[in-house]
């Protein structure tokens, strides 16, 4: 086990769930989206457990300029889990090493079906092979303190029947308890399945969550505080995760707003606020994707469709202030923490870690570009004739 710096003192997750009233409310790994800002946002309006974006430890092992682009902080950004998408042991422990003085814990990345990371070795692929799974959570687990959360986020392990399938999934869930995860997070769905309701399996969450003695968090289709209570009473898990849900009402898990069908203006007034104090840490597409989620609801389609062809910060605010009578308050910019000047000379990858470009991978995470489901988002509301309403519908599935 080895020394580690730590910038600040770690939360300790395990109490996080004991204190918890009657479940954690957790902000899921999103790509491009649960960033340090969002996850500001949201922890204003009841997340008591946040995710960064998934990262690839390929790239963060091999990259400074990946490190700088994919992972920023704050002091009062906490506690915050780590997850990363890694092939092998070496990958995970090398990117532990590295962010341990700016996180809470780490997680592994087991649930993304997206093809490109299935290619790669990467997400539910890992399923195929749980003793990959294993080797990586008891070599972390030798290599950092104890007290240190580690977890993993999987699926419903796929076999072609139910049975086989939750049994396989409690399985390598009590494998994993015994290498000495802190808690797990199960997205109740096969490798192979979309994200509707109807393939949601609710039962099997609840069997996994039986098995257990560890915390479990559950995800899917948790689209308001309504559905996380009724899949909390329904599988008794320690968490309730969102993620798209979140995209489109950052106040989800505020429970001053429980009967809100849309995100309430204090919220996207909040988001404003965090983003003026962000400056240039927060790209632009970024602050506009997450408005045209959030605000779409409150939103003609006349003016949906100008809204998000908006190409400056100034000419959003603009756009705000002139139809909806919102902008920045006057104390915006000192309202928050500084960022943190994240370093990692505490650490150098070891010389195998370096030996592939990172660069490869550029395109994947390119912030300059919208990004597939930002895309799909936009193209429905210009084919969309027949109603004003718009909701996110399926775009974030394979992100949760």
């Amino acid at each position: 086990m080895v020394d580690m710096p730590q910038h600040r003192p770690h939360h300790d997750i395990g109490s996080l769930f004991s204190g918890a009233k009657d479940f954690l409310r957790v902000c899921a790994p999103m790509v491009r989206y649960s960033k340090l800002e969002f996850r500001r946002l949201v922890r204003q309006n009841g997340v008591q457990l946040a995710f960064t974006p998934m990262m690839i430890s390929e790239s963060i092992n091999n990259s400074e300029m990946a490190r700088q682009k994919e992972f920023s902080s704050a002091v009062d950004d906490e506690p915050v889990i780590a997850q990363f998408a890694a092939r092998d042991a070496t990958e995970f422990v090398t990117s532990a090493q590295l962010i341990y003085p700016y996180v809470d814990g780490i997680d592994l990345n087991c649930g993304c079906p997206q093809s490109w990371a299935k290619k790669e070795g990467f997400g539910c692929e890992l399923l195929n092979h749980p003793e990959t799974v294993r080797d990586i959570v008891q070599c972390i687990r030798r290599t950092l303190p104890t007290d240190f959360s580690v977890s993993v986020k999987m699926r419903l392990l796929q076999y072609n029947d139910t049975a086989t399938s939750v049994l396989k999934t409690i399985e390598l869930a009590q494998q994993l308890e015994h290498c000495g995860v802190t808690f797990l997070t199960l997205h109740g769905r096969l490798p192979t399945q979309k994200n509707h309701r109807e393939t949601l399996n609710v039962e099997a969450m609840a069997d996994v969550r039986k098995s257990l003695q560890i915390p479990l968090i559950v995800n899917g289709c948790v689209d308001s505080l309504k559905d996380a209570r009724e899949l909390h009473e329904q599988t008794q898990a320690a968490g309730v995760m969102a993620a798209r849900g979140l995209l489109a009402n950052p106040a989800l898990f505020n429970s001053d707003y429980a009967l809100a069908n849309s995100t309430p203006r204090a919220c996207v007034q909040q988001w404003l606020d965090i983003a003026e104090a962000a400056g240039d840490h927060l790209k632009f597409s970024c602050f506009h994707h997450h408005l045209s989620f959030m605000w779409s609801d409150e939103m003609k389609r006349s003016l949906r469709i100008p809204f998000n062809s908006l190409g400056s910060k100034s000419e959003v605010l603009a756009f705000l202030d002139e139809h909806y009578d919102l902008r920045p308050s006057e104390n915006a910019a000192s309202s928050f923490a500084p960022y943190t000047n994240c370093t990692y000379n505490h650490f150098t990858p070891p010389r195998h870690a370096r030996h592939i470009a990172a660069e490869a991978r550029k395109s994947e995470w390119d912030e300059n570009q919208d990004g597939k489901f930002f895309s799909e988002f936009k193209t429905q509301q210009l084919v969309d004739n027949n109603s004003e309403d718009l909701e996110l519908g399926d775009f974030f599935g394979d992100d949760e």
